[in-house]
């Protein structure tokens, strides 16, 4: 038996966007392994996607479109074939067409396969065509996304870490959600560099820093005017950098007076020395680096504390160095997607995917939305509110669709659930949102079952409507090629026939390797960064100055509901899982037999909880239970829940959740909520999962 290779890319919803070599023998996966001549990639997979395999030939992954016959929910489902599923949507959807309008129809998916063809391609034009009502997708990191849409992206190649002498990893765990980034950092260590992670727990990255920095959640923005306020107070600052390069320095250094390194520590929970001392240390790194992630933008402030983030490097001039400033890449924008969505949203009704379960519940939304079509997402677990969310998916009257590998949380509320490729059995293009490469995945088998791509079930659906659009008409290949015809990536050298060729192509980050050396920063009309600018007022109506924003719940912004639950939650990402890609498959299951409910000795000890025990985090919007898992890894007064696993009959970390926006960008606030924990009588004292079909 000879097997034959074939270079594919990873579609997860992850910043590095690997090259994997897969192996395959009678048209069977027998392989996976890292493409060692991708730069970033280099010799080593995640730990998900080096199991890979285990996923692609589950025996859970459904084979056939399936028609639910029992109560939503049940599971209770039987096959039917493709024709008949597809026309059994179509005819539903002309059906709510005609009596309530194309906005009863809403769309649900992001990113949980973020090839342009699959997450955006087809579906989007199709939805678009349709008047259906538009999705707002900013349930991750949608404060930076809203801000860089507005002001232009402030960032520089992440892959001149190496040349950095200090690295500020704020709110983003690397090793668990970003290993090739942390790859990086390991690079610039062994050059002599620090790590520095501002963190409310201590992650996988946090214990291999130099120095950890364990902030209140939420009070990012707080540290980075005290960081500012200290540089300045200290004269720390680049005095010639910011006369050459930056506005309005004095009304910004004014504004920030108020945060001395005693009010930052009250505010934070640091110590005013840690403040100082990381003003001082990054301020005489040449250069220093900040990589922030996701994590810190689940907050009320996050959008804010972007903004304030932003400041400190122009403040101390590292923008003058190779590997100083703010670290990221963005070539998911550079592919022309856009092309394939015809007309845009225009006046029709946009919806907040944070906010589904009250757009599914709320009596008085006009029209109301009667049928839900996911894809690439999973929300029953993924959005806040989520008790909320399942009412609303069990509402009879609401026609659900869902097209996915497996039975998720969704699919078992779903009218018709549609089986979908993994991404070895299908085309696509992919681009990065964590570094500057483009690349084509190519199916390395053929889609398993009954399996069709998100692409070509919107084709049909479209033929099915009539509509004739040409983008409707094209294969995956023309769609590939459309998308790269003209647009920014094709112009940086990302051919449609260099990319078969080669698999992935690098694009050069915009501005080179000094991108601020000299100013030039976007949207500004002299090329100064803006510390006040009156374009973000404009933009986002809170000011031109950053300012800290309280969280919205928290024993200091909410005490009444802080006497009921004083513990501030934290829902953190698990390196065994992508969000909730992994959230039943067994390298999850294995890695984590049950869920863990991490709180502090202190508080551990208040409540009488013993580590191990059965124990359940609460708060008006739901419950969740688990196993307490007493450790000094979290600050007292913290409790963290994983996110993303299934729910197995109970409650997710979701049900904790508000679905109330952030400060800019409706970006979410999962981590901006309060709790308290008690003991767990009467479960089940091996921890199993009561869910096992």
């Amino acid at each position: 038996m000879t097997a034959t290779s074939v270079r594919v890319t990873c579609t997860h919803d992850c910043p590095d966007a690997c090259s994997a070599i897969v192996s395959v023998a009678d048209g069977v996966a027998i392989g996976i392994t890292a493409d060692s001549s991708h730069p970033v990639t280099g010799r080593h997979l995640c730990s998900k996607v080096d199991r890979y395999l285990e996923r692609v030939y589950d025996h859970k992954r459904l084979a056939t479109p399936l028609q639910r016959v029992g109560p939503k929910g049940s599971t209770e489902f039987e096959p039917i074939g493709w024709d008949e599923a597809l026309d059994l949507i179509v005819d539903r959807w002309r059906l709510i067409i005609d009596e309530s309008g194309p906005e009863a129809i809403l769309p649900f998916s992001y990113l949980g396969n973020m090839g342009a063809l699959s997450a955006f391609g087809p579906s989007f034009a199709l939805f678009n065509r349709m008047g259906a009502s538009n999705l707002e997708r900013a349930i991750c990191g949608g404060q930076a996304l809203a801000i860089n849409r507005a002001m232009g992206a402030v960032q520089a190649d992440p892959e001149l870490l190496p040349e950095s002498e200090l690295i500020i990893c704020w709110g983003i765990d690397v090793v668990s959600t970003s290993i090739h980034t942390w790859d990086l950092i390991r690079r610039a260590r062994s050059n002599g560099a620090r790590l520095v992670v501002i963190d409310p727990y201590r992650s996988a990255t946090a214990r291999r820093a130099d120095h950890h920095l364990a902030i209140r959640p939420g009070t990012d923005g707080a540290l980075a005017l005290g960081l500012a306020q200290a540089m300045i107070d200290q004269g720390l600052t680049d005095p010639a950098y910011i006369d050459d390069f930056t506005a309005g320095f004095d009304e910004f250094a004014d504004h920030v007076r108020e945060w001395t390194p005693e009010r930052t520590a009250a505010v934070t929970g640091l110590g005013a020395d840690e403040i100082v001392d990381l003003a001082c240390s990054y301020a005489a790194a040449s250069p220093a680096t900040i990589r922030f992630g996701v994590g810190m933008q689940r907050a009320d402030g996050a959008g804010m504390a972007v903004r304030a983030i932003q400041c400190l490097p122009a403040l101390a001039g590292h923008w003058r160095h190779r590997g100083g400033g703010i670290v990221n890449g963005r070539t998911m924008t550079m592919l022309g997607f856009e092309k394939l969505w015809g007309p845009g949203p225009g006046d029709r009704r946009t919806i907040n995917m944070i906010q589904l379960g009250r757009a599914l519940t709320d009596p008085h939304l006009a029209p109301p939305i009667r049928s839900l079509f996911v894809w690439n997402s999973n929300p029953a677990v993924i959005a806040g509110d989520q008790n909320r969310i399942i009412e609303g998916l069990g509402r009879d009257d609401l026609f659900t669709v869902v097209h996915d590998l497996f039975m998720t949380d969704t699919a078992r509320y779903a009218d018709i659930v549609l089986p979908a490729p993994s991404m070895l059995e299908h085309d696509d293009l992919v681009g990065s949102w964590g570094f500057n490469y483009v690349s084509i995945n190519r199916a390395a088998i053929e889609p398993l079952g009954q399996a069709r791509p998100n692409s070509e079930v919107a084709r049909e659906l479209a033929r099915r409507l009539g509509y004739d659009d040409p983008v409707f008409a094209m294969s995956d290949r023309a769609l590939i090629r459309h998308c790269l015809d003209g647009s920014a990536a094709e112009s940086a050298g990302a051919s449609y026939a260099r990319l078969v060729d080669e698999g992935f192509v690098h694009l050069d980050h915009p501005g080179g390797t000094l991108p601020f050396a000299a100013g030039g920063f976007p949207g500004s009309a002299d090329g100064r960064f803006e510390f006040r600018s009156d374009r973000f007022d404009e933009a986002f109506g809170l000011g031109p100055l950053p300012r800290f924003v309280e969280p919205g719940e928290s024993p200091e912004s909410r005490p009444d509901l802080a006497e009921r639950y004083p513990l501030r939650l934290l829902t953190l990402k698990r390196p065994h899982s992508i969000n909730s890609s992994y959230g039943d498959l067994p390298v999850l299951r294995g890695a984590e037999p049950h869920l863990a409910i991490e709180l502090h000795p202190d508080d551990a000890r208040a409540r009488g909880i013993a580590d191990g025990e059965r124990i359940a985090a609460f708060n008006d919007r739901g419950r969740v239970e688990g196993r307490a898992a007493v450790t000094d890894a979290v600050q007292p007064g913290v409790v963290v829940v994983p996110f993303g696993r299934w729910l197995d009959g109970g409650q997710g970390a979701n049900a904790l959740t508000s679905d109330r926006l952030g400060d800019l960008g409706g970006g979410p606030t999962f981590c901006d909520a309060l709790v308290e924990v008690e003991s767990e009588i009467g479960l089940d004292p091996t921890g199993a999962h009561p869910r096992t079909s």
